[in-house]
């Protein structure tokens, strides 16, 4: 085998999305309208501005592939809309501060039965594991400890206000820096267009995941192959 290195996203790929941060968005968005002062704002405007729609989130929505920064941007022009001044860093910082309080309303399921199973596996014949995530530090290793997988991964990276985010390539490549790893050595694994890109960016094969047919017809013309689930990667890597 030639692959020493793998990268993988958490939300989807890992950990199912619609189950941990449809609930969370639900009760966190409400809760932050409460502190505010403005319970007269629809939750469901925000959510549909996040890219949720009965219960689902799309691919390729903010809640899906983006930044608490780009959430709090969103957030803060609906504000306006309705006639409600808040700073946009306050908005921003409020926002994250109540998606991380109530992280506890979230699911939190594997994508697949078997994900520690092969995980396990992967790290048994040598491979180091990271995962890059756009989600801040806390909710991340709160996810990872659940699904039993944290100790697993030799690195974490997150949106911890410092380290540039995907699509940009610095987490991979300081991944190959950090355990001397050659890019070809190296896979991303991930179920969004913008890990797909960050792959490409970072000059790394992107292998997606997508459970349905529409999600891998997205992902097919981005990607070196599609996936329906992590227990096929073995099967793949070269």
């Amino acid at each position: 085998m030639n692959t020493k290195g793998i990268i993988f996203d958490k939300d989807g790929t890992l950990l199912d999305f619609d189950a941990f941060w449809v609930k969370v968005s639900v009760v966190a968005i409400k809760e932050f309208l409460s502190e505010i002062g403005a319970e007269f704002v629809d939750a469901s405007e925000i959510l549909t501005a996040f890219g949720v729609r009965d219960g689902k989130t799309e691919t390729n929505g903010v809640l899906c592939k983006g930044t608490y920064e780009q959430m709090g941007q969103i957030v803060y022009d609906i504000l306006i809309k309705h006639g409600v001044s808040v700073p946009q860093d306050v908005v921003t910082y409020r926002v994250e501060a109540a998606y991380e309080q109530n992280a506890e309303a979230g699911e939190v399921k594997p994508t697949c039965p078997d994900l520690a199973k092969v995980l396990t596996g992967l790290k048994n014949k040598g491979i180091k594991l990271a995962v890059v995530t756009t989600d801040n530090p806390h909710i991340t290793n709160q996810c990872l400890e659940k699904l039993g997988i944290a100790e697993l991964f030799d690195r974490i990276y997150t949106d911890d206000g410092h380290t540039p985010t995907k699509p940009q390539p610095h987490c991979a490549w300081e991944f190959c820096r950090e355990f001397g790893l050659h890019r070809e050595q190296v896979v991303m694994v991930g179920d969004t267009l913008t890990d797909m890109l960050f792959a490409k960016n970072a000059g790394i094969m992107g292998v997606g995941v997508a459970a349905d047919s529409h999600a891998k017809a997205e992902l097919l013309p981005h990607a070196s192959t599609v996936i329906s689930a992590i227990s096929h990667l073995p099967e793949i890597l070269p």
